[in-house]
């Protein structure tokens, strides 16, 4: 089984150690290694399993949509979790990165996940985080996650030296309020002045890369929860039958 301490901790510093003196190929090399590690392994068309394969594989459909998160406003689903990641993924790879179109806005994606929510989700309320985590197709959003994580491979196999020290322009910022990716909310309109602050390769560093372990240990917590409510449960059940 992967681990942070072992597999995950030694690559982000060797990152770090890569941006700083520059070394373009080791730097793409790995932020891919880091990427793939958050994404289901098809994303590298590797057969090893990833963070994610190991953290949401077999996930039933009740833990996904209606389990909390114990952390923050307490009413985060998996669902949420797996949407506001990829959402922040594709933000800043197409737009502040590349300067591309998001994926979302490609091939009817809100259509197919059933949702009407195109930002990042920050701002959510607890009875919008319940109908969102009701209605999303899974199916269609792991899709939607699948494609934006090969998408993002792409963008880094294709950086140059120069782009690394380069930060995000005026009407890269404006385009993510105009296309209603964040909104003009407290909750959510500090991410842009946080990612207008980094350059291209921190953008590498956070949010491509450590935002996306960080809530995926987020959905850890949230499975654990659920275990070990089964747990009690299962064994509150045996006492009464046994009485």
């Amino acid at each position: 089984m992967l681990t942070i301490n072992e597999n995950w901790n030694p690559l982000q510093r060797a990152l770090k150690n890569a941006l700083t003196q520059g070394v373009i190929d080791e730097v793409k090399d790995i932020a891919c290694q880091l990427h793939g590690l958050v994404h289901t392994a098809s994303v590298c068309g590797g057969r090893q399993k990833t963070f994610q394969d190991e953290i949401l594989d077999n996930v039933n459909e009740s833990t996904f949509r209606h389990v909390t998160s114990p952390k923050y406003q307490g009413y985060r689903t998996l669902a949420f979790y797996v949407f506001h990641m990829t959402r922040i993924e594709d933000i800043c790879a197409n737009v502040l990165i590349a300067n591309e179109q998001q994926v979302i806005f490609e091939h009817l994606w809100l259509e197919k996940m059933n949702i009407s929510f195109q930002d990042t989700g920050n701002a959510m309320t607890e009875n919008e985080m319940n109908l969102f985590s009701a209605s999303i197709n899974r199916e269609a959003l792991l899709a939607y996650r699948l494609s934006v994580g090969q998408k993002t491979q792409r963008i880094i196999k294709q950086l140059s030296k120069a782009q690394l020290k380069m930060h995000p322009e005026k009407h890269q910022i404006e385009r993510i309020l105009s296309e209603r990716s964040v909104l003009e909310h407290p909750d959510s309109i500090w991410l842009l002045d946080y990612w207008q602050q980094k350059n291209i390769g921190g953008l590498l560093m956070m949010p491509l890369t450590k935002h996306q372990i960080l809530h995926l240990n987020d959905c850890l917590g949230i499975i654990k929860k659920e275990r070990k409510t089964s747990q009690l449960t299962k064994s509150a059940t045996s006492i009464w039958q046994k009485e």
